[in-house]
């Protein structure tokens, strides 16, 4: 007798692992996706040394799928992670950055080597690629599924892979997991609250980051009448996978003691979105989902349009407006929904990805590369062999070239720990995250 259609990977297993907190939720997202169709699933957050996620991170994960089991462990243990379920796992979520992918993929190929049976790989992006976008597709480009989010990512990859002439097959679009389950919100409260989302990393300048906070708070005293929040990114205890350049928090703290309507919360972004009248920020994948919820939603423009601001991604979304234009007109949606639906809202991706999933499956999986190197994306084998018998695997990272770089963050990250540790920081920080 067949499966019902809900039931598609009933006895089967899916584990995730991920590092940071979007890749934990969009490994969560997948992960309910599968659970959903019958699979067993579990997901593995692996801690990396002084950037361990907080509690208010994981709950935020676990609130995803709430009936997904989730463990903690150190990246450290990855391999031992590997063997583990090597045997009794079908499908694998590498929810991991760029280096860690190719990281993961170098043991998983030494550590399965010969297997003729072994679980198979699935990657995937939690935001947008507006930087670095063909490099980070090659580091996923040894995973057997490669969820893209648009026909654009496909084109930049099969290019890309063209170009060293290997094929492209085992990309697919998917859409953005994490506008999945994104729907219009429903009735709006009377008076709507305008939100800014913060990102860890942009824009980097300090000058840039007050006139930011000046804005906002010239955009709260315009409308009185109305919430203006600023979402965090993270706290200052938790971590990202971008270092923060600087706390504009803290800014916008001072400015509410005198501003009655201006506010700080660090409630999800979903939550926020579902009172929001307008969501604004410079390049954050809370755009996404805000146009993805009928939201309005405004692109900052006044800082110019650049690659290092991210928000030449929306240039053609039709949504960027100076801070002027936002004060005189914040509620009126005005993004390009052709746009979206070109760049990660893609109607039924949560089926696109199952189909894709068992699509692989039922087809059986390639040998993965032997003799120590990884995906042909990342360069010849004899280049391989002479980069990490010379560097190690982490040579063979998307930014190992540029040691010059790493040894400065060497030095900074010694002296951090040194003095964290000689003022109890350290310890403080850990206890907090717990």
């Amino acid at each position: 007798m067949a499966l019902s259609v809900d039931q598609r990977l009933n006895g089967r297993k899916v584990v995730a692992v991920a590092c940071f907190d979007s890749f934990g939720k969009t490994a969560m997202t997948m992960l309910a996706a599968c659970r959903k169709q019958g699979a067993e699933t579990e997901l593995h957050l692996l801690q990396i040394t002084n950037r361990a996620l907080s509690r208010r991170q994981r709950l935020e994960i676990r609130r995803t799928d709430r009936r997904t089991p989730i463990h903690k462990r150190p990246w450290s243990q990855f391999s031992s992670l590997a063997s583990e379920i090597a045997d009794n796992t079908d499908v694998l979520i590498l929810g991991l950055d760029g280096q860690r992918s190719r990281d993961a993929l170098l043991q998983l190929c030494s550590i399965w080597e010969g297997r003729s049976k072994r679980p198979m790989l699935v990657s995937a992006y939690p935001g947008l690629l507006f930087r670095f976008a063909l490099e980070g597709m090659l580091d996923r480009s040894g995973a057997d599924l490669l969820c893209l989010n648009s026909e654009q990512d496909l084109n930049t990859y099969r290019q890309g892979r063209q170009a060293q002439g290997l094929n492209s097959d085992n990309a697919v679009v998917t859409g953005l997991p994490v506008l999945w389950n994104a729907r219009p919100s429903g009735k709006q409260p009377e008076h709507p609250s305008i939100v800014f989302f913060e990102q860890p990393s942009i824009p980097v300048h300090p000058l840039q980051r007050r006139y930011l906070c000046r804005q906002l708070k010239a955009l709260a005293e315009a409308w009185p009448d109305h919430p203006v929040i600023f979402k965090p990114r993270t706290s200052s205890i938790e971590s990202t996978l971008h270092r923060r350049h600087g706390e504009m928090a803290g800014v916008i703290e001072a400015m509410t003691e005198r501003v009655p309507n201006l506010q700080l919360s660090f409630k999800p972004a979903t939550r926020l979105l579902r009172t929001c009248g307008c969501a604004i920020t410079v390049s954050s994948t809370a755009a996404l989902e805000a146009m993805a919820m009928g939201v309005s939603t405004r692109i900052v423009g006044d800082l110019g349009i650049t690659e290092t601001l991210g928000n030449h991604f929306f240039a053609e979304s039709g949504a960027v407006a100076d801070f002027a234009a936002i004060r005189a007109n914040p509620f009126e949606v005005i993004h390009n929904n052709t746009w979206l639906n070109r760049q990660g809202l893609m109607e039924q991706g949560e089926t696109h990805f199952i189909h894709a999933v068992l699509t692989r499956l039922e087809r059986g999986l390639e040998p993965l590369p032997a003799n120590g190197t990884g995906s042909k994306s990342w360069g010849s084998a004899t280049w391989q062999t002479y980069a990490i018998s010379h560097g190690g695997r982490r040579m063979l990272s998307s930014g190992g070239a540029r040691s010059s770089q790493r040894k400065r963050h060497r030095t900074r990250t010694a002296l951090r720990r040194l003095r964290d540790g000689l003022v109890g920081f350290g310890w403080l920080s850990r206890w907090l995250r717990e």
